[in-house]
């Protein structure tokens, strides 16, 4: 059981001092974590810090790949509302 951050992360900071099991380190490009330190916060809270924190949507995933925290999960904004929204502003 452990979590990923991919190369999304922006470096902000501020999932690392939230981390219970200290498994979130900073890497040369981007924040990292340590599978064998990670417990996904199981035991010390009911959803990972660090996808509760995160800025960045889609930066964080479970073990199976999936994004923690998936596009639309910050802003409320289904992906596809947002695709078109983006596709209107682009075609002014």
């Amino acid at each position: 059981m452990a979590l990923k951050i991919i190369d999304t992360c922006v470096n902000c900071y501020a999932c690392e001092p939230l981390c219970p099991s200290k498994a979130i380190y900073k890497a040369e490009a981007y924040f990292l974590i340590n599978p064998k330190k990670c417990t996904e916060c199981v035991g010390d809270f009911d959803v990972p810090q660090c996808a509760s924190i995160c800025p960045i949507e889609g930066a964080i995933l479970d073990a199976s790949g999936a994004a923690i925290n998936p596009p639309g999960s910050l802003t409320g904004i289904p992906p596809e509302r947002m695709a078109e929204a983006m596709a209107e502003l682009q075609a002014h």
